[in-house]
């Protein structure tokens, strides 16, 4: 039974991804909101329905990258493909009747907390036609916009006169066949892509100015009895999810301690696997080049069986630094080289350091959150709450992603949370609730503090610093000490 709603509070949720979908479900479930939902698109699944580049997976495991809710025994392999993730989430909705709570192609422009009404005014459009707007006022907002949204798309290949295409709005009309492309990144996105633009290029340029450290899948198709034994046992399947997790759960030894003796054999035998596997394919002049120099985890671990042995094709050639200039289709790097491609690839990752991205929030005396988060660290209570932002709950925002275990976790550890916050809200018959500053404070303190002596302060430069080199974007410790 939904816990006792009197005063028939109102919700809006922005974004259907993993985030959007468990928000809804569980305050309808919870306390009996049916909340309602704005999406960009014109579907749900967030991340999974946007982002269709040629190898696009996820990589951690399916069963462990689900809802605990509606666990899935019918995942076909142990690391999920974008197609599998994305119909998983759309049955999801379907049987939750997100479809029927969702405006569909709708950008929320603004959303304002109002003091004198203790409501959130949010202001919305139409994606295909400006002209189309609308507006509501709701008791609750939750934010599920997701860190890897906004694309990041460096204005200096502006330059470039011929198709660009960012990994995150890939381009399926443009024919790759028998062309040169050249691929801007070395992140987990082109880690994936790569060998599979390889199979249909005519050679392929991979521009990295840092190497990715390159861990080896145990990929595997499950086979019919353990799915037909996960139907009908679904205890089973619990107990195979709780094993990952707590298989996933140790990874963290390597990150939180990255100065221990295991920890230094773990990279020893990072670098002995790329050596081998390079040497293995006939190319032991890519090792030095491929092999990086900063600490395992200090950047995102990419996982692929297949990405350096790709490397290694007569019609891949890895160049060793950035893009200097651009002359119409010729690339420059600083050695001096210059090279003709056809097509220009941007797996250069997304702008994640202000959160909102094209979203104002307007907090009390109309603080704008995205400019208070850029200029500063942005603090938050519990990676959920914000001071200054009453009834407002961020999902997956700042301080909440992970390097080692499943977000999806964390995202359903944040939702309990705030459905814990509006039980109390009701229960104490609040208008509104949020955390004070000085609670606020001690917190982002302490998260800073259990960063030092991790691996993510271990010197090297990611997304998960801001440029005051603040670690902003992760969980500084395990998902236990999380939840």
């Amino acid at each position: 039974m939904p816990f006792r709603n009197p005063r028939k509070l109102t919700a809006a949720v922005i974004g259907t991804g993993f985030y959007g979908i468990c928000a809804a479900v569980q305050l309808e479930k919870e306390l009996g909101i049916k909340a309602q939902l704005f999406e960009l698109t014109n579907d749900v699944g967030g991340t999974w329905q946007s982002n269709t580049y040629p190898g696009a997976e996820c990589d951690i495991p399916s069963h462990l990258y689900s809802l605990s809710f509606e666990p899935n025994d019918a995942w076909t392999k142990h690391y999920s493909g974008q197609a599998e993730i994305y119909a998983y989430l759309r049955r999801v909705a379907q049987k939750y009747n997100i479809y029927g709570q969702t405006k569909f192609e709708t950008e929320v422009v603004f959303a304002e907390w109002k003091e004198q009404l203790q409501k959130w005014h949010l202001q919305w459009r139409n994606t295909n036609n400006h002209q189309e707007t609308g507006f509501g006022f709701y008791d609750i907002l939750f934010a599920g916009l997701g860190p890897l949204r906004v694309p990041n798309i460096p204005s200096e290949f502006s330059k470039f006169q011929g198709p660009i295409v960012h990994t995150t709005q890939w381009n399926s009309l443009l024919d790759y066949s028998n062309k040169k492309i050249a691929v801007i990144g070395s992140g987990a996105t082109a880690v994936q892509a790569i060998p599979e633009l390889r199979k249909m290029a005519s050679h392929v340029y991979s521009y990295q100015r840092t190497p990715a450290w390159i861990s080896p899948r145990d990929q595997f198709s499950y086979p019919r009895i353990l799915k037909f034994v996960f139907r009908w046992f679904p205890f089973l399947m619990k107990m195979y999810r709780f094993f990952l997790f707590l298989q996933h759960e140790t990874f963290y030894i390597n990150f939180g301690y990255y100065n221990s003796w295991f920890s230094r054999r773990i990279e020893k035998l990072f670098k002995q696997v790329v050596a081998w596997r390079l040497k293995r394919v006939g190319r032991p002049d890519l090792i030095p080049i491929l092999t990086p120099d900063y600490p395992v985890g200090c950047k995102r671990v990419a996982k692929s069986e297949v990405y350096l042995e790709a490397l290694a094709k007569p019609n891949v050639t890895v160049i060793p630094s950035g893009v200097t200039d651009i002359k119409e289709r010729t690339l420059m790097d600083k050695n001096g080289n210059e090279i003709e491609v056809d097509i220009l690839i941007l797996a250069t990752g997304f702008d994640v350091q202000g959160f909102t991205g094209n979203l104002d929030i307007y907090g009390r005396n109309r603080v704008l959150l995205d400019e208070k988060w850029r200029k500063h660290f942005p603090k938050t209570y519990k990676t959920v709450t914000v001071h200054g932002y009453p009834n407002f709950f961020m999902l997956l925002g700042p301080s909440a992603a992970l390097g080692h275990n499943s977000v999806v976790i964390q995202i359903e550890i944040q939702v309990n949370y705030a459905i814990k916050c509006i039980k109390r809200m009701l229960k104490k018959n609040l208008a509104a609730i949020e955390p004070k500053e000085s609670a606020q404070d001690q917190f982002s303190k302490k998260l800073q503090k259990n960063f030092e002596g991790t691996v993510w302060k271990g010197g090297c430069r990611s997304w998960y610093m801001n440029d005051a080199g603040e670690i902003y974007g992760l969980w500084s410790g395990p998902v236990t000490s999380f939840w």
